[in-house]
């Protein structure tokens, strides 16, 4: 028997601490339910779990993102319900100005109509926002430059790669122009008579003054879309009681099946107003556009230009719409570059990694874009023209509406998925983090029995060399 090294009571109280230790741990992850509270716990689940936090967090995130997009994409489609209503009512009323039983005056209130019609497509465009961006004005849609001012992209199709683009331009597009060739009468009696433009009647006084003369011909004309002005001897814009100044009629659109005719029954009106028979009728012309195929097309491209746009389709959904100006080309062919970039459209994060967007593109909704600016009704040609601008009109916001669609449907999608990924992920987290209660307490409860036993033994122990004073007493 020893009494240096009380050996029992060591081993006892070693095995006592390492019970303590273990039920104090698990009294931590009782309290707390997680298996990880510190490092030490589990280095390498601790680092998992980690990791695994931040992916859920980052998936939680990039489905509010898609949360989000859906409701720009609602708020732009939305509007451009409006705006399809609106288009469809400026076809409805199209279909009444083309019936003969309207009066001139019966298609000009209709023409009013259209007019505040045509104002409210544009500022829909101009108003919508999301978070103050504006979604239908084009500044979500792809950005283009181009090499002249003169010449720029009015629309292009999502299949328009991101790359540079050249045309030549070797015309410029025209408007049809009449202009008399001598000047209007102005000190002799106006004659009056019928004067028609394009096929409508304008009805002149016996004995109207100047002033009241050019009022009647400018609304006439511009019930056709045909502006009226004076130039001056020197070819400059002059006033209607300038002295030798000219009547001028010019189309508000450019193109060869725009012209500008005028006829009279009365030769005394027509010499009045300084126009002769020679010089009554005058057409528009198109640009000429040519491709550049080693920049930009393919060799399947095709153009197709009408006034002042030129078009520039392919077999793949390709489609290009660029303005050409009036004074493009100057001394010779213009060769113009169209860059189209990748800045503009509207990046939705929708993963929880770099790089998993998704771009949501919205073209500009304005009169412009839909074809319509220029829409006419004051005629009964004007209103049977109008109905196929409108029906194409009513097929590009089709269009758009289908694509804001399908962008809706994938982001539905998106957080669909996103929301199961984040279920299965909390699911293997919880697996590595979280205790498990009741395996948890049945140690617990072990190990408080050994600690109890434990405290026992280590006093039983501490005993023994007590027997020693029997030895030494014998």
């Amino acid at each position: 028997m020893r009494i240096n090294h009380n050996i029992a009571a060591l081993k006892a109280a070693t095995t006592l601490n390492r019970n303590n230790n273990a039920m104090v741990s698990a009294t931590e992850r009782l309290s707390s339910g997680y298996k990880i509270n510190k490092a030490a716990d589990n280095p390498a689940g601790m680092a998992i779990s980690r990791k695994m936090k931040t992916q859920i967090a980052a998936l939680d995130r990039a489905s509010g993102n898609a949360a989000d997009g859906v409701s720009v994409i609602q708020t732009a489609e939305g509007a451009i319900n409006e705006v399809q209503s609106i288009v469809q009512r400026m076809r409805e009323l199209s279909v009444q100005a083309a019936n003969g039983t309207n009066t001139p005056e019966d298609r000009q209130t209709i023409q009013q109509e259209i007019v505040q019609l045509k104002e409210e497509i544009n500022s829909i465009s101009e108003k919508v926002e999301f978070n103050t961006k504006k979604l239908l004005d084009g500044s979500i849609d792809r950005v283009s430059y181009s090499s002249s001012d003169n010449a720029n992209l009015v629309y292009l199709s999502d299949e328009v790669d991101i790359q540079d683009y050249k045309i030549t331009v070797s015309k410029n597009p025209e408007k049809a122009k009449l202009e008399a060739e001598e000047a209007v009468k102005t000190a002799e009696t106006c004659p009056g008579g019928v004067l028609m433009i394009n096929g409508v009647s304008v009805t002149i006084q016996p004995g109207s003054s100047v002033t009241e003369v050019f009022e009647t011909i400018r609304n006439g004309a511009e019930a056709t879309n045909i502006e009226l002005s004076m130039v001056g001897a020197d070819g400059n814009p002059a006033d209607i009681e300038t002295a030798g100044a000219k009547l001028q009629f010019t189309s508000v659109e450019y193109g060869s099946n725009k012209s500008v005719e005028i006829s009279s029954g009365s030769n005394e009106l027509l010499d009045y107003l300084g126009l002769t028979n020679t010089s009554l009728k005058a057409n528009g012309e198109n640009a000429a556009v040519s491709l550049d195929r080693t920049k930009g097309f393919s060799s399947t491209a095709t153009t197709n230009v009408n006034g002042d746009i030129a078009t520039i389709t392919d077999s793949n959904g390709f489609t290009m719409k660029i303005r050409i100006d009036e004074s493009t080309v100057t001394a010779g062919p213009e060769t113009i570059t169209i860059s189209v970039k990748d800045a503009g459209p509207m990046k939705l994060q929708i993963g929880a990694s770099e790089g998993q967007t998704m771009e949501v593109r919205i073209p500009a909704i304005t009169t412009e874009t839909l074809g319509v600016t220029n829409l006419n009704l004051s005629t009964q040609e004007g209103a049977q023209e109008g109905i196929k601008q409108l029906d194409d009109a009513l097929t590009e916001v089709s269009k758009i509406r289908a694509k804001l669609g399908a962008y809706q449907n994938r982001l539905e999608h998106t957080i669909t998925n996103l929301d199961s990924s984040n279920l299965n992920l909390t699911d293997a987290l919880s697996r590595i983090e979280d205790t498990d209660m009741a395996a948890e307490m049945t140690k617990f409860t072990q190990y408080q029995v050994l600690v109890q036993a434990g405290t026992s033994m280590l006093s039983q122990a501490n005993e023994l060399p007590q027997q020693v004073l029997s030895l030494l007493q014998g």
